[in-house]
Formats: C-alpha cells, structure tokens, sequence
C-alpha cells in the first residue's frame, strides 16, 4: 500500500513571455504560497513536489501560430551542506540587522529569501534578502563572492583529502608477491569527493522538458496538436527542493524569431508539505517510548 503524503497544495505560475533561448523564469514556491494560504511560509524549508506540470502557449496575439520549445527545470535538493550553508547565512543577516536595531522577529511580513542564483531572469524575485543593502544574497551568487551563500559557506569548509589524484591510493607493503613500485590496485586515479558532506555542491538537479502547441489553423503538418509535460516521481515518494526554489532555463525555441514570436508556459505545481531546514540535524529526539519508559521510572 502507498505511504500517504497528506494534503497536497496546487501551485500555479503563468511563466514568460518567452521569446529567445537562453531566458530564464523563477519558480518561488514558499512565495506563491504564503499569497495563496495568506500566512507566512517560510523560504528556510524544503519542499515536498510530488508533481509539475506543464503547457505552452501564445503570450500576444500577434505571435506565429505554431511553437515549440524545450529546456531544464533546475533546483537544489536539500543535502547537508547547502543546509548548514542557508543557516549560516541566516544567523549573519540575523546579526546584522541586531547590531542596527532591527528584530527579525518583529517584522511579521520578513522572511530570510534568496533565489538559486543571480542569472538574469523575466521576473522579478521578490523580498529578496541583503546584507549590503545593494547586493542580493543567492544559493549560488556567480558574480559576487560576498553575496553568494553556498559561496561563503564552502571557504570555510576543508576538504578531508588534500592529496593529488594519484596520491590516493597506496601500493602498501613490498612483499614477496609484490614488489617496490607495486600497483595501487587502482586505474585512472581521481578524487571521487573532498571528503567533507558539509560541502555545499553548487551543481544544479535538472529535469528537462519539451513542449509544443500547433493549432488547428496554423495550416501545417500535425494542425491542432499539443505536446504537454507532466512530471511525476514515484507515487509514495517526492523530490526534495531547497528552499522551493525551481528555475526553467529556455534551450531551444521554435521558430527562433523573437521579433514575431513569444509564448508563455502554464505551470503548475503540487506540493505535499514542506519542511524546516533551520534546526541542527545532529539533535537527537527523543522517542515516546523513551519517554514513556522514563516516566514509569
């Protein structure tokens, strides 16, 4: 029997216009949240997705008949690194904002939010938090260092093996079978990892999708079909999302004329729950059978 995943919430974005390769759209899942529960859902989670799905079609009126178009949906699933990474950069707002006398706490329309990186995209990221006041902070900031959460983060977290590739692995002992200069038992030597799970990996999960819409009147071979994109993980699972941040990266466009064509994407998105980032994940819980046991003694 299918585990249950409880209430599912149905998140809904009119992406675009889209008109050339390469643009770009954020997805912000706690912010279209807080606006449709109309009470604050916290950036410092990570989002239960249980599906997405997805049409394309004509933004203007003027706009070619026929389109199609495919890309990458990015996000940053939650592992340990990036994790401590978000709340490191949270205790430093935090501070900064005590040292001028302003409480975190206080403002109930404040919340800590950083998209997934600083590329430029057709919207606006709303709220978007800042410590200089000119900068804003991202996962993953490319141009500025200072502002780069994952980025900050990893300068201060060292590798556990410091070796070149090759120095990994060792022969060990001379013996009578083998001997100086022995194999390492090891071909094409290389550092699999650093070593440290506190490393906050800057490589993006990607889901990647094509669509298409032709109608009926558009004279051509195919009149009046559409190609959707529906996403679904295993029924009793979900993927995790950092912070409910998803970002659609257009890579290619048909037809490539962004004079006379434009389009916009139908997204929707479901969401089973979401979950706190901000408490240590080292704390140990204690059970109700821990606890019963401790009551009768």
């Amino acid at each position: 029997m299918a585990k249950s995943l409880g209430q599912i919430h149905n998140v809904n974005f009119r992406a675009g216009p889209f008109t050339a390769i390469n643009q770009k759209y954020n997805l912000d899942l706690p912010g279209e949240l807080t606006s449709q529960l109309q009470r604050m859902v916290r950036a410092g989670t990570f989002h239960k997705v249980v599906g997405l799905n997805m049409t394309i079609e004509r933004a203007s009126s003027g706009a070619a008949p026929s389109i199609a178009l495919s890309g990458r949906i990015r996000y940053y699933s939650p592992t340990r690194g990036r994790c401590e990474a978000f709340r490191s950069a949270f205790r430093s707002a935090a501070e900064v904002m005590k040292t001028q006398g302003v409480s975190m706490r206080d403002n109930k329309m404040y919340d800590f939010r950083a998209p997934l990186n600083d590329e430029t995209t057709i919207n606006t990221f709303q709220n978007r938090a800042t410590l200089d006041g000119t900068n804003g902070l991202a996962l993953n900031h490319g141009s500025v260092s200072g502002a780069s959460i994952f980025g900050v983060h990893n300068e201060g977290v060292q590798p556990v093996s410091t070796t070149a590739a090759g120095s990994v692995f060792t022969s060990g002992f001379d013996t009578i079978l083998q001997g100086s200069g022995g194999t390492d038992f090891v071909l094409n030597d290389a550092l699999p990892f650093t070593g440290n799970p506190l490393n906050a990996s800057t490589e993006y999960e990607e889901i990647p999708f094509t669509l298409a819409n032709v109608p009926a009147s558009s004279g051509i071979g195919y009149s009046g079909q559409t190609v959707e994109f529906e996403f679904r993980p295993d029924p009793a699972l979900y993927i995790a999302v950092l912070c409910g941040q998803f970002q659609i990266v257009i890579d290619e466009f048909e037809p490539a004329l962004p004079s006379t064509t434009d389009c916009a994407l139908e997204v929707s998105v479901q969401v089973a729950g979401w979950k706190s980032i901000m408490g240590s994940p080292d704390k140990k819980r204690s059970s109700k059978k821990t606890m019963k046991s401790s009551k009768k003694n």
